[in-house]
């Protein structure tokens, strides 16, 4: 470790260990309480894998034309560093009486021209509850009836039965469901 082309530039001792910074940049240490033990080189650490980023559902809510209800959807999205993102989207969509399936992915709703505002429903949702949301959301049927006057659902209706089977596997909480109740519009 001895050499007459490098010089100390900083000597300490921490938690029982001596460390040497020499003015290459190496660093060395040894026991500080054995002056004649042997100089080992300080090993950089090994870089940590990036933590993925938070994956969140939430309930979107969108203006539609003037006196019509709110359109409600649910995304799965991963946020960019100005707190939006895009994700995969579990709607349906379409007039009342025959609402259909419109499960999109790759949607940036927090960009949408119609945004109105959202609620974070999960802020860490795994994998494995992505792929439940996914499995209820194609699994519950959507709003229709045989006319106008029959309609007792849309989009919002369709959007809390899915939250409700949510909250029934521990995906939401009951409190989230709640809340968003009281957010309905009328049919």
């Amino acid at each position: 470790m001895a050499d007459a082309q490098r010089t100390v530039v900083s000597q300490q001792v921490r938690r029982g260990r001596e460390y040497l910074e020499y003015s290459d940049g190496s660093l060395w240490t040894r026991k500080a309480d054995d002056t004649t033990g042997q100089w080992t080189p300080v090993e950089a650490p090994v870089a940590q894998e990036p933590e993925p980023p938070t994956r969140y559902l939430s309930v979107m809510v969108e203006h539609q034309a003037e006196g019509e209800p709110k359109h409600w959807y649910l995304l799965s999205h991963q946020t960019d560093p100005a707190g939006a993102g895009k994700g995969q989207v579990w709607q349906v969509t379409g007039d009342a009486e025959c609402m259909y399936y419109r499960h999109t992915p790759d949607v940036d709703g927090f960009n949408s021209d119609s945004f109105a505002w959202h609620q974070v429903l999960n802020s860490n949702l795994s994998h494995s509850q992505f792929a439940t949301v996914d499995r209820i959301a194609r699994a519950e049927p959507a709003p229709l009836a045989v006319n106008r006057a029959a309609v007792t659902e849309n989009c919002q209706g369709w959007v809390m039965r899915v939250l409700r089977r949510l909250m029934d596997v521990g995906i939401v909480k009951e409190s989230s469901v709640t809340i968003l109740q009281g957010y309905m519009d009328p049919v």
